[in-house]
Formats: structure tokens, C-alpha cells, sequence
């Protein structure tokens, strides 16, 4: 339990800030660099993120062979990729609950003709993963649910191509299953397409995948509802350096909608992640933006207003902004969000419960949340977290406003920002 009553909040900080690489990226490019050929150097690698130290710790289980360049909580590595072929098998490995994790590492070990089991905790066993077992079968997967069909944990058996030219997957729960899918697919390398039987939610995620493929050397294109998979040369290893992560400079950038003027370095509107136009929702609620070659600032202006928008994009970067109407003169209404039941938790009910105790008159639907802002906030209130990291680092904006607040079981942190309370403190008390 973390107690951000006793302390005085810093007035009107003006701030440049240095954030953590992209966890989202990070599993991208260091499961990618480990089924290249040749060796990757990665730099800016988040190990304050529990999420990529699983996936570190799943790869060096499968056999790959990687270095730590230098010591830091943003270090370098060099990974010696496999060339599609993993050492080891015959492994239960622990995912937590990375959905990054599980659902890459799902497509890329069944295309691979590696043999393992993957598992994570409770809350994960419950997130589901069918809509990327079915396409993956269908190529010649062989796949088994061990507890309940649809969920984790999965025992993964051998791979015999089934020659199929053309797969259809649902991605409407997760863009991840797709992001998988993809980056697995030069591992069969021949010409595939994928069709998108429903609607393709996060689409800025997919361009983030399709933008890291281009560096590996692989082409795939996207038309209307379909993606298709050219093949040719194994992924070539590569030199890159990972983004802030720009999910976590929402709540920093929210901080300075609400009392001051915050700059994120080395985070530019060009950036591959889409959760970099959270600062355009900003705008619209009041905050001033300015965007430079290689930051992003924004500053408050005046009291924020309550708007409507859809985060369909963003559904991370929402949650922020259901805390930020707090703030807001009049309702915010945010729509876009049936994905954040499949989350961490079931965030749609986890945010009701806590706006609601903060004094907000909250109501929710299966895809958006209503927040009209008490008159004034309740203080000393002890959130709970529901071992959701967001939940943690959204709510840390009202002690940030000078509000007294109590987060209970903030090391939930630690999936993605394990030191992000420590940042926390020091920049704003």
C-alpha cells in the first residue's frame, strides 16, 4: 500500500523526462531478433518491465543465446538468432500474465516445430487465445487445451504445413493475435493471406508490427480486410534502439494537462506507436501540446473540459483520460473499449468502482464508461489496483493534483514501470 497523503505535491513542475523504452516494441523486436539469422544488437530494452523480462527469460528456456551490453534498467543486448530453430523443447513456460508474451510466443513456437507448454497465472488462464489457436491449426498446428477450450495453458505439439494459401482470424478481442500470427509467418515462408473476419481493433498496433518486420527484411502487405505474406530471404538480424514507451508517458503528459508543463524526450509525433496521439485527446480537453523533432510537451492552460471521444486506438492510454475527467469541467464520455474486459482486468468494472469512490458519477455500457466529475473529490481514498499496472499509474494523477490518495498494491507496477512510483515521487514531491 502506497500512502500519497503525507507529502506535498510539488505546484506547476516544469519538467523534461526520460521514460523507459516501449515494452510493446520490446517483445516485438526481441522475438523477432531470436528466429533471425545473425546477430541484433537491441538497445533501450525496458527491464523495469516485468513483461520483457519473461520474454527474456522464455527465450534463454528455448535455447537463445543473447548478452547483456551494459548495466542499466534500459540496457543493450545482443541476440544471436536461431534462424527459426529453437534449441530446446519440451518446456512449460511461465508467461505470468504477458499477453505479449503468451500470444506471440504461441504463433512463433507452432510454426517453429518446437514442442512446449505454455501457462501463466490465474488471471491469465481466463484471458482468451482461440482466435489465434483456430488460424494457426488450420495452417497444420498442432495445439491442445490442457484445462478449458479457448484459454491457456496450451501444450504445443509439432508443426506439418498444411499448404493452405489462405487463413481467416477474429480481431475483435485482440490485435495481439494477429501481431503473432504475422511474425511468425516467415517461419513457413511461402505466400499467405490473412483475412480479417471482423473488425480489426488497435490498428496502430499492426502498424507497429508491419513497420518492425520491414526492418527484419519481410514483406507483407495490408489491403481493405486482408494482409498478404511474400516470401523470401530469413529475417536478417538488425541495430535499433526502442521508443519510450508512449503508454507510459500518458500519465506524465496528463500530469502536465493538470498543473504544469511536462516534455517527454525522445518521443516525436513520427513515432510507430499510436498511443503517441494520446496528446491530440489532450488537446481537445484543453491542454496546450507542442511537438518538437525528438519530444513531445504539454502544458495546462486552463481548467480542462469533459469531452467525448472514441479510444478504440488507444485503449491503454483511455484509462488515463477516464482519470483526467476528474479534472474536467462537465461529463466525459469514452467509447471504444469492449477490449478492456480481456485486460489485466476487467478494467470497465475496476474503473467504475474506483471513479465511483473518488466521488464521480460513473455509468458503463460493454464498450464505453460515462464520467461526470464530483464537485469535489474525495480524499484519503484507498484504490484498489486489482493487480492491473494501469490502474495504479492512472490513479496516480489525482495525488499528482494535490488530492490525498491511497493505491493499494502499487508493485502491480512491475509488469510494465517497476519503477515508476519512484520517478513518481521525485518529480512531483
Amino acid at each position: 500500500m502506497l500512502d500519497m497523503s503525507l507529502a506535498a505535491v510539488k505546484l506547476n513542475p516544469e519538467l523534461e523526462i526520460n521514460l523507459p523504452g516501449s515494452k510493446s516494441i520490446a517483445n516485438r523486436v526481441l522475438l523477432l531478433s531470436a528466429i533471425a539469422t545473425g546477430t541484433s544488437y537491441i538497445h533501450n530494452i525496458p527491464l523495469v518491465a516485468e513483461d520483457v523480462q519473461i520474454m527474456l527469460d522464455a527465450l534463454a528456456a528455448l535455447g537463445v543465446k543473447y548478452t547483456k551490453i551494459n548495466s542499466s534498467d534500459n540496457c543493450s543486448y545482443a541476440i544471436t538468432g536461431n534462424g527459426g530453430v529453437f534449441a530446446k523443447s519440451d518446456l512449460t513456460i511461465f508467461c505470468g500474465n504477458s499477453g505479449t508474451s503468451i500470444r506471440f510466443l504461441t504463433a512463433v513456437l507452432a510454426l517453429s516445430n518446437s514442442r512446449n507448454t505454455l501457462t501463466g497465472i490465474e488471471r491469465m488462464l481466463e484471458r482468451p487465445i482461440k482466435d489465434l489457436i483456430t488460424p494457426l491449426i488450420e495452417l497444420g498446428a498442432d495445439i491442445d487445451y490442457l484445462n478449458n477450450e479457448g484459454y491457456p495453458p496450451i501444450k504445443i505439439n509439432r508443426f506439418c504445413d498444411n499448404n493452405i494459401k489462405e487463413i481467416f482470424i477474429n480481431s475483435d478481442v485482440s490485435s495481439q493475435y494477429l501481431t503473432g500470427l504475422l511474425m511468425a509467418l516467415p517461419l513457413i515462408n511461402r505466400q499467405i493471406k490473412i483475412y480479417i473476419k471482423n473488425k480489426l481493433i488497435s490498428q496502430p498496433y499492426i502498424k507497429i508490427t508491419l513497420e518492425i518486420l520491414k526492418m527484419y527484411g519481410c514483406s507483407i502487405t495490408w489491403q481493405d480486410n486482408f494482409f498478404t505474406y511474400e516470401p523470401g530471404s530469413k529475417l536478417k538480424a538488425i541495430e535499433y534502439t526502442i521508443e519510450p514507451d508512449a503508454s507510459s508517458a500518458s500519465y506524465f503528459l496528463a500530469i502536465g494537462a493538470i498543473r504544469g508543463k511536462i516534455k517527454i524526450n525522445n518521443l516525436a509525433a513520427t513515432s510507430l506507436q499510436g498511443d503517441k496521439d494520446f496528446v491530440y485527446v489532450l488537446e481537445q480537453m484543453g491542454a496546450k501540446i507542442n511537438l518538437y523533432p525528438n519530444a513531445i510537451e504539454v502544458s495546462n492552460q486552463n481548467r480542462l473540459q469533459g469531452i467525448k471521444v472514441n479510444m478504440e486506438a488507444m485503449p491503454d492510454a483511455a484509462m488515463t483520460i477516464a482519470v483526467l475527467a476528474l479534472f474536467a469541467d462537465g461529463a466525459t464520455t469514452i467509447t471504444g473499449l469492449s477490449t478492456w474486459v480481456y485486460k489485466e482486468t476487467n478494467r470497465l468494472v475496476a474503473m467504475y468502482n474506483e471513479l465511483t469512490k473518488l466521488g464521480a458519477d460513473v455509468t458503463i455500457t460493454k464498450d464505453s464508461i460515462n464520467i461526470i466529475p464530483p464537485l469535489i473529490i474525495k480524499s484519503k481514498v484507498a484504490i484498489d489496483t486489482y493487480n492491473d499496472h494501469r490502474m495504479a499509474m492512472c490513479f496516480s494523477l489525482v495525488a499528482a493534483y494535490g488530492i490525498p490518495i491511497v493505491i493499494k498494491d502499487y508493485q502491480c507496477v512491475k509488469k510494465t514501470f517497476a519503477n515508476y512510483f519512484d520517478l513518481f515521487k521525485q518529480y512531483f514531491y
